[in-house]
């Protein structure tokens, strides 16, 4: 069975070593830095009261993190009150892993249902309007110089757009140590999930045909690793920039998500490999997925299609029932991508992978830049955009007068 063990470097670093049992060298195992969480750890301590202001009640609000810490969140127009309040009764509702498989409308409490179902879509573009959003975008002031005035992308956008979700906790990207994957607190109650441990053990799995064990598992290893169906959607055409009417194959799923109903040998072969126990397999066959669905759609990183272990804590606490506000990173991630592609001295040849996606869908939405699909879908506006072959040809000088001039915002 699968062991962990904290190591700490004589620099002061600390790292997770995993291992296929407490008897295996240190050599063989998957060595993983280790930082110290910001939520869910054993380190992070509660807030404290906020008692010197006459008007905290007006501008602020205290909420339950869980059973023992609270904490003041600012309020907002943008602030929603919860569909469901936390209570003693919540454990009992059926779990996101349930949820999602059996399509049940409870999922909805997380706010990533139309994060995700936007997820399977496909989001074309136009290489002639990006390049003249990147002429126009000021890095100084995150925001579009236009001869309208200057436009931004906001949260309120990546919220109507992809449905990700503005409050809840903070999203922290941090592989847990040992003493956290193992460990109680003093009331007996586990640090982080239980389950967490079986993600980590299949990525120190996916990389032993390698020498390097600091190698990356990528994203399609990974899939293939956990899901033993067969395909059902295959890769569209190659991009064609030059399309001056809209195609009538879209490329987008169709929108069904099967139920599932049992599980299959091979799926049951992989859980036993796992030791995983029974009543978790639904929670981390989802976590694995929703993994994946991060490291590709949410926050791309600059590992491109690998899959990032420090995310697996993160999905394990949406899979138990914990809200995570993204769109304010996503956000940030924009943003960071945008300035360093505006400032860089040459494009050709540049890689730097940031959630572009939600740009071209930004584009779509306010500029007109892509077709609408002739499909009937109820979700949020990007899925309604999307599309291979969705985005509108132009003219050459045509991309450049309509961002700077803004002539068909909306």
């Amino acid at each position: 069975m699968v062991y962990f063990k904290d190591k700490s470097s004589p620099s002061g670093e600390h790292h997770l070593t995993i291992l296929d049992n407490q008897n295996q060298p240190m050599e063989k195992g998957t060595m993983l830095a280790v930082y110290e969480p910001l939520i869910g750890g054993r380190n992070v301590n509660p807030w404290s009261r906020l008692t010197n202001s006459s008007h905290l009640g007006e501008w602020c609000q205290e909420i339950s993190l869980n059973k023992n810490i609270k904490a003041w969140t600012l309020r907002a127009t943008h602030h929603e009150p919860p569909r469901h309040q936390p209570s003693d009764d919540f454990a009992h509702l059926c779990t996101l892993g349930r949820s999602i498989i059996e399509g049940d409308a409870k999922l909805r409490y997380l706010k990533i249902y139309d994060a995700i179902y936007a997820s399977l879509f496909t989001y074309d573009h136009n290489s002639d309007i990006v390049k003249a959003f990147c002429e126009a975008w000021c890095p100084l002031t995150n925001t579009l110089l236009t001869s309208a005035g200057e436009l931004s992308i906001s949260l309120q956008d990546l919220r109507e757009l992809a449905g990700l979700p503005m409050t809840g906790y903070l999203y922290d990207e941090v592989v847990p140590s040992a003493l956290e994957l193992t460990g109680v607190d003093e009331k007996r109650e586990r640090f982080i999930p239980r389950s967490s441990k079986y993600l980590l053990y299949a990525y120190h799995l996916l990389q032993r045909p390698d020498d390097n064990r600091c190698s990356h598992v990528s994203i399609d290893k990974w899939v293939k690793f956990w899901s033993k169906k067969t395909t059902k959607y295959h890769p569209p055409p190659p991009r064609k920039e030059k399309k001056t009417v809209q195609r009538k194959l879209t490329h987008n799923p169709l929108g069904d998500i099967a139920i599932h109903e049992t599980w299959s040998t091979a799926e049951e072969a992989l859980f036993a490999k796992l030791c995983i126990e029974r009543s978790l397999k639904e929670e981390v066959y989802l976590a694995a997925y929703l993994t994946c669905w991060l490291c590709m759609f949410v926050l791309p990183g600059k590992d491109v299609n690998s899959i990032r272990p420090i995310t697996f804590k993160m999905a394990f606490l949406m899979v138990n029932d914990r809200r995570v506000t993204l769109a304010i990173l996503v956000l940030a991630s924009i943003y960071e991508g945008l300035n360093t592609v505006a400032t860089f001295p040459k494009l050709a040849g540049m890689s730097h992978p940031f959630p572009i996606h939600f740009v071209y869908a930004w584009l779509a939405c306010y500029f007109k830049t892509h077709y609408s699909v002739w499909q009937e879908l109820c979700g949020r506006k990007m899925m309604r955009l999307s599309s291979e072959g969705g985005a509108k040809y132009y003219e050459p000088r045509e991309p450049r007068k309509r961002i700077h001039k803004a002539e068909f915002i909306s």
